[in-house]
C-alpha cells in the first residue's frame, strides 16, 4: 500500500470517530429514581431501559402502572422522551449530572411540569 493511501485512510478513520462517538447510550437495566407530577407528590419509580437493535427503550413503573416511551434520543448530555399517561402527551428533557444520573422537566400540553429523576443500575 502507497504511504497515500495509508495516510488517507487514517485520516477517514478519525474523522470517523467522532460520529461513532456521538453514538450515546443508556446502561441496560433497571434504573431507580422518582417521578414528581404536576401538583402531586413525589413517586418511587423505576426505569426499564434495553436496546432494541440500536433503539433505546424506557418502561416508566411507578404507583403500580407502567408506561412506555416512545420518540427516545439519548445524546451526550441529555435524555429526551415522551410518554402519555391517560392519553395525554409528556415531553421531558433529562439532563447528564456528575454523578451519571439524569434529571429534568417533563412538560404536558396544557403547561403542567413534572420532574423525573433517573440514577443507573449499581454494577
Amino acid at each position: 500500500m502507497r504511504p497515500s493511501h495509508r495516510t488517507l485512510i487514517g485520516v477517514l478513520t478519525f474523522l470517523a470517530m467522532p460520529a461513532a462517538l456521538a453514538a450515546q447510550k443508556l446502561t441496560p437495566g433497571t434504573w431507580t429514581g422518582t417521578i414528581t407530577p404536576p401538583d402531586g407528590p413525589a413517586l418511587e419509580a423505576t426505569f426499564d431501559v434495553r436496546m432494541a437493535g440500536d433503539t433505546t427503550k424506557i418502561t416508566l413503573n411507578a404507583g403500580g402502572r407502567a408506561m412506555e416511551t416512545s420518540d427516545v434520543k439519548v445524546e451526550a448530555k441529555q435524555v429526551l422522551f415522551a410518554f402519555a399517561p391517560g392519553g395525554t402527551s409528556v415531553k421531558c428533557t433529562l439532563l447528564l449530572r456528575d454523578d451519571k444520573s439524569y434529571s429534568g422537566d417533563c412538560l404536558d400540553a396544557q403547561g403542567g411540569k413534572g420532574v423525573i429523576m433517573m440514577k443507573p443500575p449499581k454494577p
